[in-house]
C-alpha cells in the first residue's frame, strides 16, 4: 500500500504555482509647463510587477526618456495624447470638433524604485534644462507631502486594467455612479471590436465621494452660471466651449494611484448636460449621447487612431507614410498608389483609388480624402468611421487596429496579454521531472474572445491535430510510448474575423511547453528507495 499510494502521488505531481512578483515602485504624477518647468506633484510607493510600465515608444518631440545611471534610455514614454485636449461632439454630418496644446502638461511615471536617474524631456524649452535629476523631483515631492507608502498594490491579471473614475457624486450617490459605469460599458460593448474582446478588458472602479452634485457651469457659456464643490474639478465651458467638459489631472491621476496598475482612465461627471473631452483620458457627462464620445475617445487613447473629420486644427504636428519620417496613424494615409496603400489587402480591384465620396462606394474600404484635420493630400479607409461621425461603427481598419493593440498590450506579470491564461497550466511546474510510462493530462485555460481560438497540441515536435476553443479548458491526454526525454506543447492561435484572413501570419501565437523524464515506473521506485 505504502508503493502504491507514493505511486500515485508521483504520478499526480503538483508543483507549486510560481507567483508573479511586484516589487516597490514609484508612482509619480508630474507636470511640466514652460512657466514652471517640470514638476513633480504627487509621489506614492506602489507595488507593481516589475518593468510593467516601461513602455518603449519610438522617440520623438513629443517623448519623455528615462535614464539610467549609465545614462541609457530605460524607456521612452510618449505624452503625445497628454499635450492636447479635444473637444469633439456630435454634428450634422461628422464630428464638430477642435483641439488645444495644453499649457501644462500633466503624466504619470510608474517604474521600479532605483531605476530612474535623469528624465529628459525633448520638448522642453530654453528655460529648464532638458536633463532633470530625478530623485530631486522625487525629494520636492515628498516634501509637499503627505505621501502615502506602500499601501496600493497591483492586481496581477492578464487584462487591460480600464480604470472608470467619478466627479461630482455624492457619499448617498455612490449607487448612481456604478449604474452610470455599468451603462457606459453595456454600450461600449454594442460595437464591434470592443465587443468581441469584452472579456479582454477589466473593467474596474474607483469612486470618490464630492461635497456636491454635477460640475460647474460658468459663463459666457451659461447665462445662470452656477458652481459646486467636487472632489475634481469638473468644468463645462473650458476653452469657452460649452460642451468641453474637463477635469483636474493632477488630481485624478493622483487619486488613480489607489489602483495603480490602470491602463486607461475614464471619468463620468454626474450632470446630465451633453459634454465630455479627450486627451490622455476621456471625460464624459451622464448625458445619453455622450457614451458616443467616450467610444470615440478610448479609440484614440488605446487604439492610438486618428481623427478623420477636417476640421481645421493648426498646429497639429503633421505625418507622412510617404517620406516614412513621422508615420501615420493606423486608419489615415498620404500615400495614393495603389499597391502602397496600407490596407490595400482591404480594397478590392473595382473600387477606385481615391476613392469617390459617393453613395456607391459607401460601404466599401477605399481611399476617401479628408481626414486628420484635412481637407485634401491626407486620406481615410471608408466614407463613415466613428473616428469621422460619432454614433457610427468602427471601419474595418480600425478594427482591425484595435485586435493588433490587444497583443502589444504588457499583462501585470510581463510579456503579452496572453491568449493562454497565466498561471494555469497542469500539471503547474514547467520541467517536471520523473513522469512515469502511465496516461498524464495536460490543460491551460484560454482568455476567450466570443470566438473560438485554435488550439493546436505537439508531441516532440509532431502537431497532435488543431482544435477549436469552444471550452474554457483546453486539456490533452498523452501516454508515453517510450522512456527517455519528452515534450508537450500547446499553442494557441487567434485567427479573428476582424482581422483579414491574409493578415492572420502576422498575429502572435501563444505557447506553454512541459519537458520531463519518461521513465518505467519500477525504476522510479527503487530510484526513491522502495523495495
Amino acid at each position: 500500500m505504502k508503493q502504491s499510494n507514493y505511486l500515485i502521488k508521483f504520478i499526480l505531481f503538483m508543483a507549486v504555482i510560481g507567483s508573479v512578483q511586484a516589487v516597490p515602485s514609484d508612482y509619480v504624477v508630474m507636470t511640466w509647463s514652460e512657466a514652471n518647468g517640470l514638476v513633480a506633484e504627487y509621489h506614492q510607493v506602489v507595488d507593481l510587477p516589475s518593468n510593467r510600465f516601461l513602455k518603449s515608444d519610438p522617440a520623438s518631440d513629443h517623448t519623455l526618456a528615462l535614464l539610467d545611471e549609465k545614462g541609457q534610455v530605460l524607456a521612452n514614454i510618449s505624452l503625445k495624447d497628454e499635450l492636447i485636449t479635444r473637444s469633439e461632439f456630435h454634428g450634422h454630418h461628422h464630428i464638430d470638433g477642435r483641439a488645444f496644446l495644453n499649457e501644462e502638461v500633466t503624466f504619470v511615471v510608474r517604474v521600479p524604485q532605483g531605476l530612474v536617474k535623469q528624465i529628459q524631456l525633448p520638448f522642453m524649452t530654453d528655460k529648464q534644462s532638458d536633463m532633470v535629476d530625478y530623485q530631486s523631483l522625487i525629494d520636492a515631492a515628498v516634501k509637499r507631502g503627505p505621501q502615502t507608502v506602500k499601501t496600493a498594490k497591483a492586481t496581477i491579471d492578464n487584462r487591460i486594467n480600464l480604470l472608470f473614475m467619478g466627479d461630482g457624486y455624492t457619499n448617498a450617490q455612490m449607487n448612481d455612479f456604478n449604474t452610470d459605469v455599468n451603462n457606459v460599458i453595456s454600450y461600449m460593448q454594442t460595437f464591434e471590436p470592443y465587443k468581441s474582446y469584452a472579456g479582454f478588458v477589466s473593467y474596474d472602479r474607483l469612486f470618490t465621494a464630492s461635497a456636491q452634485s454635477g460640475a460647474d457651469k460658468p459663463s459666457p457659456c451659461f447665462a445662470s452660471p452656477s458652481f459646486v464643490n467636487t472632489a475634481f474639478d469638473a468644468k463645462f465651458c473650458t476653452s469657452s466651449i460649452e460642451r468641453l467638459l474637463t477635469v483636474n489631472s493632477t488630481k485624478i491621476y493622483t487619486a488613480a494611484a489607489a489602483n495603480p496598475d490602470w491602463d486607461e482612465i475614464t471619468v463620468i461627471v454626474n450632470d446630465d448636460v451633453y459634454g465630455g473631452s479627450g486627451g490622455a483620458f476621456s471625460t464624459i457627462s451622464t448625458n445619453q449621447f455622450s457614451d458616443d464620445i467616450f467610444v470615440h475617445e478610448y479609440g484614440h487613447s488605446f487604439t492610438d487612431l486618428a481623427d478623420e473629420y477636417t476640421s481645421p486644427y493648426p498646429g497639429f504636428p503633421a505625418c507622412s507614410d510617404v517620406s516614412g519620417s513621422s508615420p501615420c496613424e493606423a486608419n489615415v494615409t498620404d500615400v495614393t498608389n495603389r499597391n502602397n496603400i496600407k490596407w490595400n489587402y482591404l480594397i478590392i480591384g473595382a473600387t477606385p483609388v481615391p476613392t469617390p465620396d459617393t453613395a456607391p462606394y459607401s460601404q466599401v474600404v477605399g481611399l476617401f480624402e479628408g481626414a486628420r484635420y484635412l481637407v485634401n493630400g491626407m486620406y481615410r479607409p471608408q466614407s463613415n468611421c466613428n473616428m469621422n461621425a460619432l454614433g457610427f461603427d468602427f471601419c474595418a481598419v480600425c478594427q482591425e487596429a484595435y485586435v493588433r493593440k490587444v497583443y502589444q498590450v504588457p499583462y501585470a506579470g510581463g510579456g503579452l496579454i496572453s491568449r493562454i491564461e497565466p498561471m494555469t497550466q497542469e500539471p503547474a511546474n514547467p520541467s517536471p521531472d520523473g513522469m512515469v510510462s502511465v496516461m498524464k493530462q495536460f490543460s491551460v485555460d484560454t482568455l476567450q474572445p466570443d470566438h473560438d481560438l485554435t488550439v493546436t497540441w505537439f508531441v516532440d515536435g509532431a502537431s497532435q491535430g488543431s482544435y477549436s476553443s469552444s471550452q474554457v479548458t483546453q486539456s490533452f491526454q498523452y501516454t508515453p510510448s517510450s522512456t527517455g526525454i519528452k515534450q508537450i506543447k500547446v499553442r494557441v492561435k487567434d485567427n479573428s474575423a476582424l482581422v483579414d484572413g491574409s493578415q492572420h501570419g502576422s498575429l502572435p501565437q501563444f505557447e506553454h511547453v512541459w519537458q520531463f523524464n519518461v521513465m518505467p515506473a519500477v525504476d522510479l521506485i527503487f530510484e526513491n528507495g522502495f523495495e
